[in-house]
Parts: structure tokens; sequence; C-alpha cells
């Protein structure tokens, strides 16, 4: 645990409010509870268009990569969709996969849906027994 008391008694700024105490690694930061965090961006599928079958599968194989985890994790996750620019132009060499071609063109213009981007934090905090908690880098 990171004592900043002594320097700023009294909470005045944006930053005493903030939890986030240094940049420890790259992409890493020490929060000031002592706990270490990791944020990534990902571009995943769209599952608001997918199967029933689909999802099963997404979620098992989700489920088989968070249970490995353990205990003093925080994971928090955040979906963001935008518009995408226009569909690229492209030549082909032969008008089967042209039509191919105008027929994605054609879905992808009538369609409203953005295009998702994912988001996600992890925090890990091991507890002890002796100080509360004390962060651990994985």
């Amino acid at each position: 645990m990171l004592n900043l008391a002594e320097y700023r008694p009294h909470p005045d700024r944006l930053v005493d409010y903030l939890p986030w105490a240094a940049l420890v690694a790259p992409g890493v930061v020490l929060n000031k509870d002592g706990s270490f965090q990791r944020t990534v961006r990902f571009r995943g599928p769209d599952l608001d268009s997918a199967t029933e079958a689909e999802l099963v599968a997404v979620c098992a194989r989700l489920n088989n990569v968070l249970k490995r985890f353990g205990s003093g994790w925080a994971l928090f996750f955040e979906a963001e969709r935008f518009a995408v620019p226009g569909y690229p132009e492209s030549a082909f060499p032969d008008p089967a996969s042209w039509l191919v071609d105008r027929e994605r063109r054609a879905a992808f213009e009538d369609s409203e849906e953005p295009s998702p981007r994912w988001g996600g934090v992890r925090i890990y905090a091991k507890t002890t027994a002796r100080s509360g908690f004390r962060g651990e880098m994985v």
C-alpha cells in the first residue's frame, strides 16, 4: 500500500481521486492500493449476429480461460460499437469472385450495424494475512 497522504494531506486535484500511482512496466500500472492493472483492447467477432451454437462455443472458450485465473483477480470488460468507413474498392481476377464481393458489398451497405471493439482491464491484488492485501505482478 502506498501512503501518499504524507505528500498531500487533503485531496484537491483530480490525481488525488484516481487509483493509479505509477507505470512500473510497459503497459502495467501500479495502483495506489498496491494492486497491478493491465488494460488491453481487442476486436472480436460480432456476437449480436451469432447463432446460438456459436454463442455456446464462445462462452465455453471464455469460461476455460477465466477459470484459470484463481482468486485475487478483478476483470472489467466494456464493448464499444463504432461506425465503419465505406466498403473498400477491390479488383478481382474472375467474375465469380467479383460477384461474391458484390453481394458482400450490398449486404454491408444495407446494414446499419456498427462494428464492435472490446476492452478489458485486469487487476490483480493478492491478499495476505499480515497487510490486508499486496499487489503482485503475474
